[in-house]
């Protein structure tokens, strides 16, 4: 794992994360055929406007080698009666696909939960894609220790 480190994002990465944010979102759009919409100065703005905050995180991995970013993860606070008060949300995971199955992910995913504990958060969540089409993303958390607990749906308003 010496080729690789984690660094927590600052406003200053706000271009890295969210060009690497808009690869995650081409990739569900031709895997899945979502329709996310990428506009990738919006999406920027809106890193720099998260990364301020102080119950959210990004966390960009770099190639030691070539000093490029070949991925990211983000964490937000998230608040249930259900499940205790506080607690985070994984809500984007993206390791390039070049590069995968490294160990990178996972890297990403002990900041996060080191980032989760500095808040006191008790668990954290990610939202479970489709078992049918992502049956390697649902074992990769399963393998960092998630449970299954079932789908979430969403409405925008």
């Amino acid at each position: 794992m010496d080729n690789f480190s984690i660094t927590k994002a600052t406003i200053k990465d706000s271009l890295v994360l969210s060009k690497l944010i808009c690869e995650l979102l081409r990739g569900f759009n031709q895997r899945s055929g979502s329709n996310f919409v990428i506009d990738a100065a919006k999406i920027e703005m809106t890193c720099k406007e998260l990364l301020i905050r102080d119950n959210f995180a990004g966390f960009i991995a770099i190639d030691n080698k070539t000093n490029n970013a070949i991925g990211i993860i983000t964490i937000a606070q998230a608040t249930a009666i259900y499940n205790g008060g506080d607690f985070g949300v994984i809500t984007e995971l993206y390791v390039d696909e070049t590069i995968r199955s490294k160990g990178i992910g996972k890297l990403l995913i002990n900041a996060a939960l080191g980032f989760a504990k500095t808040k006191n958060w008790k668990k954290v969540e990610v939202g479970a894609p489709n078992k049918d089409e992502w049956p390697r993303t649902i074992e990769f958390y399963k393998r960092n220790g998630f449970e299954e607990k079932g789908p979430k749906l969403r409405i925008a308003i």
